[in-house]
């Protein structure tokens, strides 16, 4: 019976697996059904365009050979033309010297004869008819410009779709998973020329195998790849795997996905357990903070119930913090976890909060930081068995390392209430290494990975990360993988750094003396409470609480002004109060906008008007609007589009959340899209953040586009790409015909008007015409701040004072080289050794020693050199002239220059040149053709190429990766090419040095 039982119930789980192995399908097989239909209708879209292409092309081809076979008729016709002229004068002239000639014959007087002879023969010899050539100057040959286009019809004929690109197949064996980062690494089945870049696709999951339709998260994506592997970086291990796919693209379209593959990216994660912390902690997650009014009230409490194991509730933002554990949270190893939610909360001298998962078995690693003013804290390990009084590293139960910013300034090693202390800095960072197995707790520098210290012992029970903290708080960041560098100097150190365990057989001597030493420079403490803690807990309990008190009052007085101010009716935008008989007022896109800004003004939302075909026709007609209150005619909303476009500033944006439901209950269905703050991609713990980007609300037919700006350090505004995620319907609105979001932007920040527009009040900006010029050219990319990041961990910063310095005078003079080139309206970039500089650590290269910039030489100004003398800044040479090799330099305060390159542009790529002054000699720097685009670098807006990366590349090789303090300009750059010498009759000209 029993063994029936148990067949049935293994048949029972084959069937439901099998069952939700076939579910899982058939959620594939729905969402491939769904993607075949809308890739279906984008790809008849993409016909459409690309035949509309080829048929302007042949347009335009068309008329251009017509034109030829017209100028090569005009030129022809007139060549004959003024041959024909001539000719006839010629005849004429010979047919009168003939009459004359033969009237001559008839003179019977041998002196007139004679006399008429010598004049025949004068004008025969000046004759023009004995003079001009008799040959036609052209032929009435055309056949030059005839054309044969029966290959390119044939082309035509076997025009086809272009090759759908094959799946790649991602290398396993080549894949590797490091140090936070993954690389992946694939292969074509088949070489293919075709291929432009790849798209990787990653994601977390706690699921082995194919990854599933259902319950996962969202792919991300990371685009534009040329090579054969990409590096993931940086990442948190908080799942237990990853999903990796791989598509090729090439021009046109995009590849079917890889294979899948799943990776297992397993570490250490654990929050901290407040159910346990001592009550002057406040706890959250993965932070924990000294507050020294926590447990107000509590203390009574406390006595009388210390060893009934019971929980004491605080509040912390409003939540209730309870003894029961996480069931999400287990011990790392194979056996079963501990229960934590039934020991007693911290108190008295130990402010300590532990971690909520116990360590039972292998290697892990976590990394702690201090707050900068943070007075006194400890790292370690400590046993469960720890008790509430006790404190990290004065018990043999726990180890930690502790450092002391009170009073004196103190770095150390404790355990069993022995100190050693710790002749090293005391790092931003601590990294903290527990090998449970090899019974090993090591502490190192987490960013430059040195060795602070090591315990050595035999841990006998399952330990748990340990804190504390006293004035002042700890960040933690787990879901980390130990190391290489650590697991490196784990090999090296084993048996060489100091041990613990010889420390457990020594006796404890607890005498309130002072501070002793043993042989080991061990030092033994007291283990009563102190009493100047006490005083000064209380002190600090006092100060902070009045300092909380002061800053909410003024926090309050902050909000009333800002209440106050947005709710003046100066700054919203309203509706007109005008009345009368108006026509064209009943159309959908007019309605659609009344009600709009009937929505923004009732939620106090000063939104301004910036749609560019609206615009364009204020601008022409710019005065009659400015000095117009009321309309008969609608001549602005009422013309026929999809979208009318509205912008806002986010920080004017008061409640955002409100603003949706009381959008719905006007008749609006409402879009918002939001996605990463790129300028917190390099901060680990705020690099999730997401901010508002686009909001889009149709109402019947027609559809508000609302753009979100977010001001930037540079006093400018910007808005994000609008990125549709899985979830949205491609169809709610035609998103191809947005005006913007195709990318992100960058506009000066406009000056706004209030007008009224078709008897609707509206903000716009003061001038219309400046902000359409900016729209086409506002195109903007960030900082690469991730790569930044690794490259800092890679190569340290000099943060020495010659750099420090040199990198403060080089922004001062970037900063001021801008203002007068944008007072002069020369459009300038980033270029050379700066760019390299922002492209590759979003700073200025501390070793480069100048400034490069880049200007189009149909920019130049002839005044440029007298303007940056007049702000201070003398000429120190001038290179080459304008019709060649143009180069300028100015001399900034501290050795630092200005270089200016003016740049060429020739068929098919750019260039921009250099002089040697002593030999005359002359170079030419190539580049591929690129665009501009606006970043944001030193706290300014200013341009660089879109194409950073060929530019880049061009300038200093595929290795621009890698720091090369030596560099000579004539030959390190593999664009650089010899351009001849210039003529020594020339040098006073091209070869000015001051």
């Amino acid at each position: 019976m029993d063994a029936q039982k148990e067949a049935l119930q293994r048949i029972i789980s084959t069937l439901a697996n099998k069952n939700d192995e076939i579910q899982n399908f058939v959620d594939t097989l729905n969402h491939t059904l769904k993607g075949v239909q809308e890739n279906s209708s984008n790809i008849l879209s993409d016909l459409d365009e690309e035949f509309d292409s080829l048929y302007s092309i042949l347009d335009e081809v068309k008329e251009s050979m017509i034109n030829s076979i017209k100028q090569e008729q005009a030129r022809k016709s007139q060549e004959l033309q003024t041959q024909l002229s001539q000719c006839n004068n010629a005849l004429e002239n010979s047919e009168e010297l003939l009459e004359f000639a033969t009237r001559s014959l008839d003179i019977k007087e041998p002196e007139e004869f004679s006399k008429a002879a010598r004049q025949i023969k004068d004008r025969v010899t000046m004759a023009s008819a004995f003079r001009l050539s008799l040959k036609p100057k052209v032929s009435d040959n055309m056949t030059h410009l005839m054309v044969d286009f029966s290959q390119e019809r044939q082309m035509l004929q076997t025009l086809k779709f272009l090759p759908v690109p094959k799946a790649p197949e991602i290398d396993i064996v080549d894949c590797l998973v490091a140090d936070n980062s993954v690389t992946v690494a694939w292969r074509m089945p088949e070489e293919d020329n075709k291929i432009d870049h790849y798209i990787l696709e990653y994601r977390k999951t706690n699921f082995d195998g194919l990854p599933r339709v259902k319950d996962e998260r969202c792919w991300e994506i990371i685009d534009n790849i040329k090579g054969l592997e990409y590096t993931l970086s940086g990442l948190k291990f908080d799942s237990k795997y990853m999903n990796f796919r791989v598509r090729a693209c090439n021009k046109a379209v995009a590849g079917e996905y890889s294979d899948p593959v799943t990776l297992e990216t397993k570490a250490l994660n654990f929050n901290l357990d407040n159910s346990s912390s001592h009550l002057n902690l406040k706890v959250e997650d993965a932070c924990v903070e000294w507050d020294p009014t926590g447990g107000k009230g509590q203390d009574s409490k406390v006595k009388g119930k210390e060893n009934k194991g019971s929980v004491h509730v605080t509040s912390l933002k409003k939540h209730t913090r309870s003894g029961t554990p996480s069931p999400k949270r287990t011990s790392v190893g194979s056996r079963p976890p501990a229960v934590r939610g039934s020991r007693d909360r911290f108190t008295g001298e130990s402010y300590t909060v532990l971690g909520d998962t116990a360590i039972e078995s292998g290697q892990h690693y976590w990394e702690v930081k201090a707050q900068k003013d943070c007075k006194s804290y400890s790292v370690g390990v400590a046993y469960k068995t720890l008790g509430k009084f006790d404190q990290l590293g004065k018990t043999n139960t726990s180890w930690c390392i502790h450092v002391n910013n009170w009073l004196q300034n103190t770095f150390a090693a404790k355990h069993n209430n022995k100190v050693k202390a710790l002749d090293v800095t005391v790092p931003e960072k601590i990294g903290v290494f527990c090998d449970f197995d090899g019974g090993q707790l090591s502490f190192y520098d987490a960013d430059s990975k040195q060795l602070l210290y090591s315990f050595k012992t035999k841990f006998t029970q399952p330990v748990l990360p340990g804190f504390m903290v006293w004035c002042g708080g700890l960040a933690l960041s787990t879901g980390m993988q130990v190391p290489s560098a650590v697991r490196t100097l784990q090999k090296s150190e084993n048996g060489m750094t100091g041990s613990a365990s010889s420390l457990n057989n020594v006796t404890q001597k607890q005498v309130c003396l002072p501070i002793q030493k043993d042989e080991n420079n061990w030092v033994t403490y007291e283990t009563q409470p102190s009493e100047y803690h006490r005083l000064m807990s209380k002190i600090s309990k006092n100060v902070i609480l009045a300092l909380f008190t002061l800053a909410s009052s003024a926090f309050l007085l902050f909000q009333l002004y800002y209440y106050k101010h947005y709710l003046s009716a100066k700054n919203g935008a309203g509706l007109s109060k005008s009345k009368g008989s108006r026509i064209g007022f009943d159309s959908t896109q007019w309605r659609a906008v009344k009600k709009f800004i009937m929505l923004t003004s009732s939620q106090n939302v000063p939104v301004f008007l910036i749609d560019p075909l609206i615009l364009e026709l204020i601008s022409k007609n710019f005065e009659q609007v400015k000095n117009t209150s009321s309309a008969s005619k609608c001549k602005f909303f009422c013309v026929q589009r999809d979208f009318t476009t509205f912008a806002l500033q986010y920080h004017q944006w008061k409640n955002e959340e409100g603003w949706f439901p009381v959008a719905e209950s006007m008749g609006f269905q409402c879009l918002k899209t939001e996605n990463k703050d790129p300028r917190l991609d390099g901060i680990d713990s705020l690099s999730g953040t997401e901010i508002p980007l686009h909001c889009i609300c149709k109402w019947a037919t027609h559809a508000i586009h609302l753009v979100v700006f977010h001001g930037r350090s540079g006093s400018y505004l910007w808005h994000g790409h609008l990125r549709l995620k899985g979830h949205i319907d491609r169809k709610f609105v035609p998103f191809r015909k947005l005006q913007f979001g195709r990318y992100p932007g960058a506009f000066d920040r406009p000056e706004l008007q209030q007008v009224t527009i078709d008897g609707l009040e509206v903000l716009i900006p003061k001038d219309p015409t400046h902000f359409l010029e900016e729209i086409p050219h506002s195109r903007f990319i960030e900082c690469r701040y991730k790569e930044a990041r690794t490259f800092f961990q890679q190569y340290l910063d000099d943060n020495t004072g010659e750099a420090v310095t040199f990198q403060k005078s080089a922004k001062e003079l970037l900063q001021l080289a801008a203002k007068i080139l944008n007072k002069l309206g020369v459009k300038f970039w980033l270029s050379s050794g700066t760019c390299l500089g922002w492209y590759r650590q979003c700073s200025i290269i501390p070793y480069s020693k100048d400034v490069d910039l880049g200007v189009f030489i149909q920019d130049y100004k002839y005044d440029i050199i007298l303007a940056f003398q007049e702000a201070g800044l003398p000429l120190k040479h001038k290179f080459g002239k304008v019709e060649d090799s143009l180069e300028l330099s100015f001399q900034g305060k501290d050795g630092v220059k200005l270089d200016i390159f003016f740049f060429y542009e020739e068929t098919d790529y750019m260039w921009n040149g250099g002089t040697q002054a002593k030999t005359g000699k002359k170079f030419k720097y190539l580049f591929p053709k690129f665009t501009l685009c606006w970043t944001e670098f030193v706290d300014m807006k200013v341009h660089v190429p879109c194409e950073t990366t060929e530019y880049i590349e061009a300038n200093y090789g595929k290795s621009w990766r890698i720091p090369i303090k030596t560099w000579d300009w004539k030959s390190s750059p593999p664009n650089v090419r010899p351009n001849g010498i210039w003529p020594i009759s020339e040098w006073d000209e091209v070869i000015q040095l001051y």
